[in-house]
């Protein structure tokens, strides 16, 4: 008898048991903004991203760790006292090359902090879904993909982006769905040529364009851009 593996995808962290994600490859997103930002750190430098829960936690590294950065948002605004924000345009190679990061948000943080458990966990994006599925139908187990939605609300982005990844994977191999990762991939292959219009209308779009932040929102649906992958683990992210 072929056992195909089971690919589930969950559309907001908090609706995650951690025990859930045991013996799985765990990819967790969070296209507006915490994935992008994360990505795009560690590829123009950044050596480590540690991510935390909460703004209380950041500090009292910091201040053992002095040299470290801090990023990251509460209401899609920059905290105060922080180096960034959760724009990924923020994250240039003359500002964190071979920098440690100390990043929170309210959800892209705490969705990998949520998520322990699980054998291997990857960050990811629309710009390196394609090289993440390749990567993980290597380790032949039941993959998991955790959408940091938003304040226990599904993103659409989010969605989008966990179906560009199935789409990738399916290409290589076949594995058996769950009813939120078949919507996530129709989803995706219906709109994949149109995404701007779509996520530009979505909630957190709404919200970016409110804040001027167009460009972060181009920035984070480009698709296949950057072939790195991060890897989160012992608590920290750094490139696999």
């Amino acid at each position: 008898m072929i056992i195909i593996n089971k690919l589930n995808v969950y559309n907001t962290w908090q609706e995650v048991n951690s025990t859930i994600v045991i013996n799985t490859v765990t990819i967790v997103i969070d296209v507006f903004r915490a994935s992008n930002s994360i990505i795009t750190a560690l590829s123009n430098g950044a050596s480590t991203i540690i991510p935390v829960s909460e703004i209380d936690v950041a500090f009292e590294i910091k201040k053992n760790n002095p040299k470290f950065l801090l990023g990251g948002e509460r209401k899609s605004l920059k905290i105060e006292g922080f180096n960034f924000g959760n724009s990924p345009l923020e994250y240039t190679k003359d500002k964190i090359q071979d920098k440690t990061i100390i990043f929170t948000t309210a959800n892209g943080s705490r969705a990998l902090n949520k998520v322990h458990l699980a054998d291997k966990i990857f960050v990811a994006s629309f710009a390196n879904a394609k090289y993440i599925a390749e990567k993980v139908i290597n380790y032949n187990k039941n993959i998991s993909i955790v959408c940091a939605g938003t304040l226990g609300n599904t993103s659409l982005e989010d969605s989008l982006a966990a179906g560009k990844i199935i789409d990738e994977i399916l290409k290589n191999t076949n594995y058996e769905l769950n009813d939120f990762a078949y919507l996530c991939l129709g989803s995706y292959r219906n709109n994949k040529n149109d995404l701007f219009n779509l996520v530009s209308n979505s909630a957190n779009g709404k919200r970016l364009y409110e804040l001027n932040k167009i460009e972060d929102i181009k920035y984070c649906i480009q698709e296949d851009t950057i072939s790195l992958i991060p890897l989160y683990e012992n608590k920290k992210i750094s490139l696999l």
